[in-house]
């Protein structure tokens, strides 16, 4: 009676599977750099958003102008408090510090930004303005990758409604509007 033998591979064909499944990989590998930046992109315009979101809700809850800056010299998001809460001394407030910050991405590039009507020059700083009724300054930011300059997103602010818009690409700061949304969301 015969033992029943176990199949085998001979090296050949185990060769020919390695080198199947090394160029499934190098192929997802390439796929997954193209699609990374995407994300990536999408990612820190929300953040951004978020950031312009919570520049307007601090100035509503606290009761004080508060202005955001964004400074890519530094390479960061500082709050400032633009006057004197109730428990500080009108006298010797100082709106130069600010009291809170928050790093700006280095795989993102500030392409353009528009505080109402007036592109900010390339080396300025932005500065927006939230006010504690709600309203801030029309802000339209245009952000690119830093790998990958065609991916582009535009974020703005509602001045009125305080309502962050993310878009593909590059909108025109001639197509803003200044009309409060009917049911949109805040």
């Amino acid at each position: 009676m015969r033992q029943p033998t176990a199949a085998s591979f001979t090296l050949v064909e185990l060769l020919a599977v390695m080198i199947i499944i090394g160029l499934t990989l190098s192929l997802a590998v390439a796929r997954a750099d193209s699609i990374i930046p995407g994300f990536e992109i999408a990612r820190e315009a929300s953040s951004i958003a978020t950031t312009l979101r919570d520049a307007r809700t601090r100035a509503v809850v606290q009761g004080r102008i508060l202005r955001l800056e964004i400074d890519l010299e530094l390479g960061e998001m500082r709050y400032f408090y633009d006057e004197p809460g109730p428990e500080e001394d009108p006298l010797t407030f100082s709106s130069d510090e600010p009291f809170a910050t928050k790093p700006w991405s280095d795989r993102v590039l500030l392409d353009h930004a528009y505080v109402g009507r007036d592109l900010v020059s390339g080396n300025q700083p932005v500065v927006m303005r939230f006010w504690p009724e709600g309203i801030c300054s029309p802000v339209r930011l245009c952000v690119q990758h830093a790998r990958s300059t065609d991916l582009r997103r535009t974020i703005r602010i509602n001045p009125l409604t305080g309502l962050t818009t993310i878009e593909r690409g590059f909108v025109d700061p001639e197509d803003y509007e200044y009309k409060s949304p009917a049911g949109g969301r805040r």
